[in-house]
């Protein structure tokens, strides 16, 4: 896989000179003759499928305007930052000490998590965890102003850790959105992603959800998880799939990249509670509730995960990592209530049956439109938890929610990320998209041994 070439130079040529001089002996120029000889170069690998190798394309791919736009962007939050301060009197030293245990374990399952996840292409390791870091530092920056500014209604804002933590769940909106689209965005692309969702979660969150329908799901299942999830997929619909034939055959791993994704599914497995309980009171009772029984959810997901993906082939996949993390995403919208471990358990069940059947893609082949399924991961998952606030007050003694507002809030979230998704991937087709798809190399500079080659037959195995 990290061969840099296939061909001999003989062969590259022998072709170049029967097709760029036609067989002639009449003399071009030499600038016409090295541009001929490297698009005959570059037709050689297509024509294997194979990407060509770094010496013939780099430098010939530019980032465009992505740098000045992100540094005058950066510039203007300099400026918005200018007359905030931070609130050290809402909340206790030890609320704050452990707010920051708490949000340095989101972070690392955005970063190593996600990040690692996404590495799973052959070809796209530094895009998937280099663009996490780069959604992180603009989308947090830009998710605590547009919720500051809905919240508190004034240019000067005071931050706290809480604050914090609710921006990283809008951030977690866009990471969980890129995933859809992940292989197909340039730079600039994503930065459109990570500022337009933002504004289009923050407004649902703060002005819908809390202030009109008091939907509650701790931000996770359908607030985060299912609004991410179809925001990136309406996303994806509207603005297509990758032209580039030939890129398209990397959409798979090497032993390699597979292991690195499974890490990044199991640096999320490990810290996903601490996603659940971020926006509740430190050290409460629901606090506590919601770990145990997203730990439950948890476990049992992980082993139907397991189970489910061996039916009918008898085989395992790498997406038995990925199933494992529904009961995580369903859980969250009922975690802080009292929910016996019986109950936490099969909710988490009965997600990750659900991953699993979408896993094995039974409306045919959606990898084009969704690069690392993640509606099989987040957004089936999430609806279904949902659904499972809707019907909680049947089943949970005491329980504080209104099924009315729980059931319009998952409808309105779905409605709203499809429409928002659909506007934003209408923006996105508007600019100019990766001149080779799913590869490092049309924007990065990545070492010269990096794959090239996808094994026939294996387009999205790891997702069956």
């Amino acid at each position: 896989f990290g061969s840099t070439a296939s061909f001999h130079p003989r062969q590259l040529a022998k072709k170049g000179a029967d097709g760029a001089m036609g067989g002639s002996n009449s003399k071009a120029p030499a600038k016409s003759n090295a541009a001929e000889m490297q698009k005959v170069s570059n037709d050689l690998y297509i024509e294997q499928g194979q990407h060509p190798p770094l010496s013939l394309t780099r430098g010939r791919v530019k980032t465009g305007a992505f740098g000045p736009v992100a540094m005058v962007i950066q510039v203007l939050f300099i400026v918005a930052f200018w007359p905030t301060d931070y609130d050290f009197v809402s909340n206790s030293v030890f609320d704050e000490t452990v707010m920051y245990s708490f949000l340095g374990s989101i972070l690392t399952l955005f970063l190593a998590g996600m990040g690692f996840l996404y590495a799973y292409l052959r070809s796209y390791g530094l895009s998937a965890v280099g663009m996490a870091l780069f959604q992180v530092a603009l989308g947090l920056q830009w998710a605590l102003l547009v919720q500051g500014w809905m919240r508190q209604s004034t240019i000067e804002l005071a931050f706290t850790f809480k604050d914090f933590s609710q921006a990283t769940m809008a951030v977690f909106t866009s990471v969980i959105s890129f995933g859809v689209l992940a292989g197909k965005l340039s730079p600039l692309q994503t930065l459109v992603l990570v500022m337009g969702e933002i504004v289009c979660y923050a407004g649902n969150k703060v002005w819908l959800l809390d202030r009109v329908l008091a939907f509650k799901d701790n931000s996770s299942s359908v607030t985060v998880c299912a609004f991410g999830a179809y925001f990136g997929l309406a996303a994806s619909l509207v603005y297509g799939p990758a032209k580039d034939q030939v890129a398209s055959a990397m959409v798979s791993g090497t032993y390699v990249s597979e292991l690195f994704g499974f890490l990044g599914a199991l640096i999320m497995w490990i810290n996903w509670p601490s996603v659940i309980i971020s926006e509740l009171e430190t050290g409460s009772a629901e606090q506590r509730m919601a770990i145990m029984n997203t730990i439950f959810a948890l476990l049992s997901s992980t082993v139907i995960a397991f189970a489910a993906t061996t039916m009918p082939t008898q085989r395992l996949y790498t997406s038995v990592a990925l199933a494992s993390l529904a009961g995580g995403v369903a859980i969250g919208a009922i975690a802080n209530l009292q929910v016996r471990p019986g109950w936490a358990a099969l909710i988490g069940a009965v997600a990750a049956g659900l991953s699993c059947y979408c896993f094995k893609a039974p409306f045919g082949n959606t990898i084009p439109f969704d690069t690392f399924n993640i509606n099989a991961i987040f957004g089936v998952p999430g609806l279904f938890g949902g659904f499972v606030s809707v019907i909680s007050p049947m089943f949970v003694p005491g329980c504080p929610l209104d099924w009315t507002k729980q059931l319009g809030g998952v409808i309105w979230t779905f409605i709203f990320a499809v429409i928002s998704g659909a506007v934003t991937g209408f923006v996105l087709g508007r600019l100019q998209p990766p001149a080779v798809a799913y590869t490092d190399e049309c924007y990065w500079e990545p070492a010269d041994d990096i794959p090239r080659k996808a094994n026939p037959g294996s387009v999205g195995a790891a997702f069956e």
